[in-house]
C-alpha cells in the first residue's frame, strides 16, 4: 500500500496587516492563516511564528491571534511576524524516509 505522497504545500490564506489604535478595544480572532496541502493527505503541520510580540496571543487550534485592549503607548510600532509551517512527507511506501515541505511568509 502507498503512503498518501503531497505535491505541493503552500499558505492558501495569509494575515494581512492588522490595525490597532492604543487605547481601542481589543481585537479577538483576527488575521487567520491556513496552509493547504494538495493532495490533501491530512499530515500533521508544525507553525512557527518569529517575532510574534508578547503581547499577541497565538491561538493556534483556530490558526488566528488576539490583541488584548491596551493603553502602554511604548507599545506603538511596527511588528513583523513570519509565519512558517511544515509537515514531513513519507518518501516512499515503506514510511522510513521523510521530507520536510513548508511554506512561510
Amino acid at each position: 500500500m502507498l503512503k498518501c505522497i503531497v505535491n505541493t504545500y503552500t499558505a492558501t490564506q495569509k494575515v494581512g496587516d492588522i490595525r490597532y489604535n492604543v487605547g481601542a478595544a481589543g481585537l479577538v480572532n483576527v488575521g487567520a492563516y491556513k496552509f493547504d496541502e494538495s493532495p490533501v493527505c491530512n499530515y500533521p503541520e508544525t507553525v512557527i511564528l518569529t517575532s510574534l510580540p508578547v503581547f499577541v496571543t497565538h491561538k493556534l487550534p483556530t490558526s488566528n491571534f488576539d490583541l488584548p485592549k491596551t493603553i502602554d503607548l511604548s507599545l506603538i510600532g511596527s511588528y513583523v511576524v513570519t509565519i512558517r509551517s511544515e509537515i514531513q512527507v513519507p518518501n516512499d511506501y515503506t514510511g522510513t524516509s521523510f521530507t520536510t515541505m513548508f511554506d512561510q511568509y
